[in-house]
C-alpha cells in the first residue's frame, strides 16, 4: 500500500501503545488480520456514529422490575439496558439516579413461594410507591418517554401496566428466551394478529371473564371455581398461530394485541352495562401482561381481577387491578 494511503482516514486506527505492540506482532497476524482489523473499525465507527446521532428528545426514563418467578430471577444491568436502547435509537435519561433509575425489586416480598396474600399485597404497594417520583417527573414535564425492562410475575406485570400513565409514550421491551439472549425485539420476527371470542354465555350479564390464550392455551377445565356458570367467557387468542412463548416477538404483535383487548374491553362495556370487575386470567408474555393492565381507561373500565397460574395448572385469584 503506498505511503499516502496507509495515513488515510480509512486505513486509521488509533490504538494505544500496548495494543498496537498486540495487533503489530508478526506471531498474531493469522488472528488480527486484516479483516478483522476493518470489522472492528467498521463497528466502532457506527457505534460512535449512532451516539453522536442521538437527540435530546431520544432520551427515555428506564424503569426496571425485577422478581422472581418459581424461584427464577433475572437481572437488568445498565450496560444490557445501554445497548438495547441504543439499538433502538435511544439513550437512558440518568435524571432518576440514585434509585437505581427506578428499580422495583420484588425479590424480596415475603410469601413468594406459597403466593400468599401478603405476597401480592406488598408487591403492588412497592409498585405504586416506586412509580411515584416517575409521576411526578412527568407531571414536571422532565420525563417524555419511557422504557420498561421487566420480569416478574403475570399479575405484578398487569398491575404495573396500570400504573403508567396512558398519555406518556411507553415503550416494553421483551426479554429475549434463553439466559444470553439479552432483551428487545427479534428484528425479523413476523407480525401475529389476534382475535377475541365468546367462549362460553353465562346466565348473568354483569359477570365477564376473559381467558388471555397467547403463550399457552387455557384448559377450561381448569378454570377457577369463581368463573362459573353465570360468567360469560371470552377469550383472545393469536389468529392463525398456536398460542406459544415465542407469538409476540414484535413490536407490531404486541400492539395488535393491544388493539384487540381495547377493542373487547368496548365490546363488554356495551353488552355488558354495570359490570364492576372483569375476571382476566392470563397465559401471556412479559409484554402483553403489562399491555393487559395498560390499556384500560380509568374511571371507565371495570376493575381486573387477575388470576396467577398455580403449580398444579390451575388458576388462583392474585390482585384487583382499578384502572
Amino acid at each position: 500500500m503506498p505511503a499516502d494511503d496507509r495515513n488515510s482516514e480509512d486505513n486509521l486506527m488509533l490504538l494505544c501503545y500496548d495494543q498496537h505492540r498486540v495487533i503489530d506482532n508478526a506471531s498474531m497476524w493469522d488472528r488480527y488480520d486484516v479483516d478483522m482489523l476493518r470489522r472492528i473499525k467498521r463497528e466502532h465507527e457506527l457505534r460512535i456514529r449512532q451516539l453522536t446521532a442521538l437527540r435530546d428528545e431520544d432520551r427515555t426514563a428506564v424503569l426496571r422490575v425485577v422478581g422472581a418467578i418459581r424461584g427464577a430471577g433475572v437481572t437488568v444491568n445498565p450496560q444490557t439496558v445501554a445497548a438495547t436502547l441504543l439499538s433502538d435509537s435511544r439513550y437512558p435519561d440518568y435524571s432518576l439516579i440514585g434509585i437505581d433509575e427506578l428499580e422495583v425489586d420484588l425479590r424480596q416480598l415475603p410469601g413468594e413461594a406459597e403466593t400468599a396474600d401478603v405476597y401480592w399485597l406488598a408487591g403492588v404497594a412497592m409498585i405504586k410507591d416506586r412509580l411515584r417520583l416517575l409521576s411526578a417527573r412527568i407531571a414536571s414535564e422532565s420525563v417524555q418517554h419511557i422504557s420498561v425492562f421487566a420480569f416478574a410475575r403475570i399479575p405484578f406485570l398487569v398491575a404495573l401496566g396500570a400504573e403508567l400513565d396512558d398519555a406518556t409514550p411507553v415503550r416494553i421491551y421483551a426479554k429475549r428466551r434463553g439466559d444470553d439472549e439479552g432483551w428487545g425485539w427479534l428484528p425479523d420476527a413476523d407480525a401475529v394478529h389476534f382475535e377475541y371470542a365468546i367462549h362460553r354465555v353465562g346466565t348473568d350479564p354483569q359477570k365477564v371473564a376473559v381467558m388471555f390464550s397467547v403463550s399457552g392455551s387455557i384448559d377450561t377445565d381448569r378454570l377457577p371455581a369463581s368463573v362459573g356458570a353465570s360468567t360469560t367467557v371470552y377469550e383472545v387468542r393469536p389468529i392463525g398461530v398456536t398460542p406459544n412463548p415465542e407469538v409476540i416477538s414484535s413490536q407490531e404483535s404486541l400492539d395488535n394485541f393491544a388493539s384487540t383487548w381495547r377493542n373487547l374491553l368496548s365490546h363488554i362495556e356495551v353488552d355488558h352495562p354495570g359490570t364492576e370487575a372483569i375476571d382476566a386470567i392470563p397465559a401471556v408474555p412479559i409484554t402483553a401482561a403489562v399491555t393487559i393492565g395498560r390499556a384500560p381507561m380509568r374511571n371507565v373500565h371495570p376493575t381486573l381481577r387477575v388470576y396467577d397460574r398455580a403449580a398444579d395448572g390451575g388458576y388462583s385469584f392474585a390482585l384487583a387491578v382499578t384502572p
